[in-house]
């Protein structure tokens, strides 16, 4: 036996959940299911299925999540027809019975549900009777399980659970805004395309940028159509719909981190790269990241925020994302090079996004260059800006000839940025910024302070700048 099928089976034998963990899963569904047709009361034909990872036989050990489905035969099915008439009807029955019950947003409203280790969503949608009759993204969930269940074998469902943990720990598992990775269902698809998970990472690690997959051929539109259509880092048409990207969540980071880390695994395989866990930094762990960045020539800067209320994860991600890719490209503009980023939340009380820069500090001047020679009008203003004021030294000329001016910058330490920059945000729904993290030291106290296992990873990680 090789050490890649060694690795392999000794993962696998983790990974596959264990009979009593699946049978309690399928219990509470059905204890779910019993809740919704009895006490739901619509005009309407409707009918309760199980769908994801469980339902096709896929899932992973401690890791179940439970996707119940109420599909609904109303051809005016809405938004607001289905909070007020279905979900907040199920909500209050739910509340009645169970402890941790929420209403959450996302296509539709729908209720989560925490039961003891398990997590349960429960998502109305459109009872389509054939794809043409698809009205949302969630009407299509069901035939994506029969498609799923139609190919994989027994022998498959486990190469899939095997591509699901590599995805996960590489930290590109899931198609939430959180990850902007690959959903169940697409690596499912890669699973069926390939025929194993080794056959993926090797295909993968080819992949690049605007890849196209075709899971099943032919597909009689050119490639060159589809990458105008779509538009994405990877393109892989849905089998059961072709005019939907089922990679469209994929962004190119995270299809890129897949890249490397296939590389990686492939050249130097290890069980840790499939069942690494997550857990807090001692101590000594966080002062040897601490020497690490210093030695490496890093600063670490950080924004902290509080949250009020409580807000969807997906809203929450998406406001994070959007607040951290601004602050990146505002210290990139004023000449710091970000060398890595993390973006963590315990999605109920506080989120922080963290970031390791290049240098340190900067000199108090930068060399501004002036416009090229025939500009007339350029070269006159340039030189009526910086000639004999304050703002520089210069004009002067380079030995090729191009004018330049030393001009003093605005921002030295790159905690400065981020002062500014929080100072701008204004409070956006639920979000507040309550702490800078001005240095490594602020940052390293932190993540002591907070020990939590996932910012413990993700801080290691940007920090060693590890993908696993």
């Amino acid at each position: 036996m090789g050490d890649i099928e060694r690795v392999l089976e000794e993962s696998l034998h983790e990974l596959r959940p264990r009979e009593d963990e699946r049978a309690e899963a399928i219990e509470i569904y059905g204890e779910i299911k019993k809740v919704i047709e009895t006490s739901l009361r619509i005009p309407y034909e409707f009918t309760v299925e199980l769908h994801g990872s469980v339902a096709k036989g896929t899932e992973l050990r401690g890791m179940i999540d439970l996707d119940v489905f109420l599909l609904i035969r109303y051809d005016d099915i809405s938004r607001e027809w289905l909070e007020k008439e279905v979900v907040k009807p199920l909500l209050n029955v739910f509340k009645k019975l169970y402890e941790c019950v929420r209403l959450r947003y996302s296509t539709h409203p729908y209720v989560y549900l925490q039961l003891g280790k398990y997590e349960v969503d429960v998502v109305p949608a459109y009872w389509a009777r054939s794809t043409s009759e698809i009205k949302t993204a969630v009407d299509r969930t069901p035939f994506h399980t029969r498609y799923v269940v139609s190919k994989l074998s027994e022998e498959m469902k486990d190469e899939v659970r095997l591509l699901k943990a590599f995805f996960k720990n590489v930290g590109v598992y899931g198609a939430e805004i959180k990850f902007e990775g690959f959903s169940g269902y697409l690596t499912e698809l890669l699973v069926i395309k390939y025929g194993s998970f080794i056959n993926a990472l090797k295909n993968i690690s080819k992949w690049r940028f605007s890849e196209i997959v075709v899971v099943e051929e032919p597909v009689e539109v050119s490639y060159n159509y589809l990458r105008k259509v779509f538009k994405a880092p990877l393109i892989i048409p849905d089998p059961v719909d072709l005019k939907r990207n089922a990679a469209s969540a994929v962004s190119a980071e995270s299809l890129a981190r897949a890249v490397l880390a296939s590389s990686i695994f492939l050249q130097k395989p290890s069980k840790n790269m499939l069942l690494a866990g997550v857990e807090s930094l001692g101590e000594s762990d966080v002062e040897s990241l601490r020497r690490l960045a210093i030695e490496t020539g890093r600063e670490v800067v950080g924004v902290v925020f509080k949250l009020f209320n409580e807000v969807a994860p997906d809203v929450l991600w998406g406001k994070l994302r959007s607040t951290t890719k601004s602050l990146l490209n505002l210290l990139e503009r004023e000449g710091f090079k970000v060398v890595s980023y993390s973006i963590w939340s315990d999605e109920i009380s506080e989120a922080a996004v963290i970031v390791t820069i290049m240098p340190r500090e900067l000199s108090l001047y930068e060399i501004h260059l002036g416009p090229p020679l025939g500009r007339v009008n350029d070269i006159g203003s340039f030189t009526l800006k910086y000639y004999s004021t304050s703002r520089g030294l210069g004009p002067y000329v380079t030995p090729s000839g191009r004018i330049f001016t030393l001009r003093q910058r605005k921002y030295v330490h790159p905690h400065q940025v981020v002062e500014d920059y929080a100072k701008s945000l204004k409070p956006e729904g639920e979000l507040y910024v309550s702490a800078i993290l001005k240095n490594l030291d602020e940052v390293c106290e932190y993540v002591r302070i907070r020990r939590s296992p996932e910012l413990s990873t993700v801080f290691r990680r940007a920090i060693k700048l590890e993908i696993f």
